[in-house]
């Protein structure tokens, strides 16, 4: 007999991806045994690479696509690339065709994709006319839900079961990646039985504007290390300039070390500081406890999915709004350095049993 085989649509972001795995961790708990594939964009591959639940990852070539388009005589070789990433799609037919994503990009994936059951979100959810290329649609609750629910009423459609008990640990570095990260922290930032505390004050460069003041950032680190706690600053491509304001701290560079190494350096840490970012929910996916500093996204949707986060947010009447730009967020702005210090104390308290 055939092994049943799924197709999972998630091309995107690394936050997103993080609540997409719940869903696939959901669906080996129920149905194990399954063959897994995935389609994600180039510039998140490697999140997923080598990861032992996923059989094949199809990987979408926005970036060499991105290049290509204000230059037209690079267009035949993306036509190339787009057919021979159609190709790559259509070579296995599955039983079933989960899209996570819910855009026009992910609903043409959908279409081209040979599955007996396509399963995706009805409209509003469904956006950009998605919703059109799905055989069984999945309309949504009334008020706010979290991305990750969302991806798990999909995994009930698509079985007919109600949802095992699951941990919310849904990524887990290998041995190797856990090794280049325990010798960056032992060159930089020996034990000694201190606590290690990774800051990351980067966000995707369209929503800078999330973003906590860097000079907030600045003493916040002094002040943790005026406590007696390591302190290593993340950086995700593109933030360098970040770095240089957080400087003498160590730099750990993930856009050099790789996201399965910055996974390690997250899970190494007992406490991640992070604005609302991909950081923020990779160290969530691995187990550590995060303090989030929040702005316009409403956490109820997008909140980190830890048991062991705490939310911060300055309190302002218009906050949460769901806005993708804002010329003042003081909801993020506003949130004071002793709140973030308070907080991080709390969380970094020994366990009774220590």
């Amino acid at each position: 007999m055939s092994q049943t085989a799924y197709l999972f649509l998630r091309l995107s972001a690394l936050g997103d991806l993080c609540f997409a795995l719940e869903s696939l961790e959901a669906l080996e708990r129920l149905r194990p045994g399954l063959a897994v594939d995935w389609v994600v964009e180039d510039r998140f591959a490697g999140l997923l690479e080598g990861d032992p639940r996923i059989r094949r990852l199809i990987v979408y070539p926005r970036k060499a696509l991105s290049r290509s388009l204000p230059r037209p005589w690079l267009w035949p070789r993306a036509l190339l690339l787009l057919l021979r990433h159609a190709r790559n799609l259509r070579r296995e037919r599955y039983d079933c065709l989960l899209d996570l994503h819910g855009n026009l990009k992910s609903g043409l994936h959908s279409w081209l994709a040979r599955a007996r059951r396509k399963i995706g979100f009805a409209a509003p959810r469904g956006r950009e006319g998605a919703w059109r290329f799905y055989k069984e649609r999945v309309s949504l609750p009334e008020g706010r839900i979290h991305r990750a629910e969302e991806g798990l009423l999909l995994v009930i459609e698509a079985t007919g079961e109600s949802l095992p008990e699951a941990g919310r640990r849904v990524l887990r570095p290998g041995e190797e990646e856990r090794g280049q990260a325990l010798a960056f922290l032992e060159e930089q930032v020996p034990d000694g039985g201190a606590r290690l505390v990774v800051l990351a004050p980067g966000s995707s460069a369209f929503a800078a504007f999330k973003r906590w003041p860097i000079e907030r950032f600045q003493a916040l680190a002094r002040g943790l290390r005026e406590r007696g706690h390591r302190v290593v600053i993340n950086l995700g491509p593109g933030e360098d300039p970040l770095g240089a304001a957080l400087a003498p701290f160590p730099l750990w560079k993930g856009g050099e070390q790789g996201l399965r190494a910055t996974l390690a350096l997250l899970e190494a840490a007992d406490l991640v500081i992070a604005a609302d970012s991909g950081a923020l929910h990779l160290a969530s996916a691995v187990g550590t406890p995060s303090i989030a500093l929040f702005g316009p996204k409403d956490e109820r949707a997008y909140g980190p999915r830890h048991p062991g986060a705490l939310v911060l947010r300055y309190p302002v009447p218009c906050a949460p709004c769901g806005k993708r730009d804002c010329v003042a967020p003081l909801c993020v702005r506003g949130i004071p350095v002793q709140a973030v210090l308070d907080a991080a104390e709390q969380k970094l308290q020994p366990p009774p049993h220590e």
